[in-house]
């Protein structure tokens, strides 16, 4: 598992699975910061319409004790390009 973050997207490879996205500004200046990214995978979908960067939207999603108990939580190093 990987995640590879340049300015304004990001990369995550799991296996022979690539999942390119555009995170939230504020998602971006904190991995770049802290150096790495907390992802939580679970079976509860994200809900729909939702942002991914809205703070209120999170908080209720991670408040949901049996949701949080059975998804795995990774903490997972940022790489980026070296020019």
């Amino acid at each position: 598992m990987s995640l590879l973050v340049v300015p304004g997207s990001a990369v995550l490879t799991v296996q022979h699975l690539k999942s390119q996205f555009v995170p939230p500004e504020t998602w971006l200046e904190a991995v770049g910061e802290l150096g790495f990214a907390y992802l939580i995978f679970t079976t509860r979908p994200w809900p729909q319409g939702a942002e991914p960067g809205d703070v209120e939207t999170l908080a209720a999603f991670t408040s949901d004790e049996d949701a949080m108990a059975s998804a795995a939580h990774v903490v997972l190093p940022a790489r980026s390009l070296r020019g």
